[in-house]
């Protein structure tokens, strides 16, 4: 994804707002939340204008009901719905592992951070070329996936890897453990297993 940059936290924001989720997302990956709390939608205002905010993994056994890490995410499009919900689109940028965790009064959630490194770019492969035309037909057949995706990159290993990791209905546990405890080369041999129904070349 060469051509998408991080967003630039500004020098001033040592802590960003949490949001706790039952989801999964990854670098490059855009999902649409709807916001009808009031604690969130001002959040929302607040993370527009500045630095946006953080998507971490609802658990609701941990400390705050969430994990020590997460995706931070910028709003890329917004629109208020019938019964004054707001529609969001957010895109995340890079991982994050969460430090110090607070809440104010208000029930907000806040923490430090700092970046986690997560696979990088990798060309696709006639090995990957498979997955990723597998992913193209996804999108063909899914008019939300195309609604969302106004760019695409088929020819990111990684960027098809972390879309299946996303969509596919997997547990979180699971999804997290691909994320953490697997290597690239795993996740893409389980995919091929999963997608094609066959394991990949060695």
């Amino acid at each position: 994804m060469k051509d998408i940059n991080p967003l630039q936290v500004s020098q001033f924001a040592k802590h960003l707002p949490v949001m706790p989720l039952p989801m999964v997302i990854l670098p490059g990956g855009i999902q649409r939340l709807k916001i009808f709390e009031p604690k969130y939608i001002s959040m929302i205002k607040k993370a527009i204008k500045g630095d946006g905010f953080v998507v971490c993994l609802q658990k609701k056994h941990s400390p705050y009901s969430c994990s020590n890490w997460g995706g931070r995410v910028k709003i890329i499009d917004f629109n208020l719905a019938e019964g004054n919900i707001l529609l969001i689109d957010i895109q995340a940028l890079n991982l994050v592992k969460l430090g110090e965790v607070e809440r104010d009064i208000g029930g907000l959630l806040s923490a430090t951070f700092t970046p986690l490194s997560h696979w990088g770019f990798r060309e696709i492969s006639s090995e990957t070329r498979e997955l990723a035309e597998s992913l193209q037909d996804i999108f063909q057949s899914h008019i939300s996936l195309r609604d969302l995706y106004k760019k695409t990159y088929f020819h990111d290993a990684n960027w098809v890897c972390a879309r299946f990791i996303e969509i596919l209905p997997l547990s979180l546990n699971k999804k997290e453990k691909f994320i953490f405890d697997y290597s690239f080369d795993q996740i893409e041999g389980f995919l091929h297993t999963l997608i094609q129904g066959k394991v990949k070349n060695s």
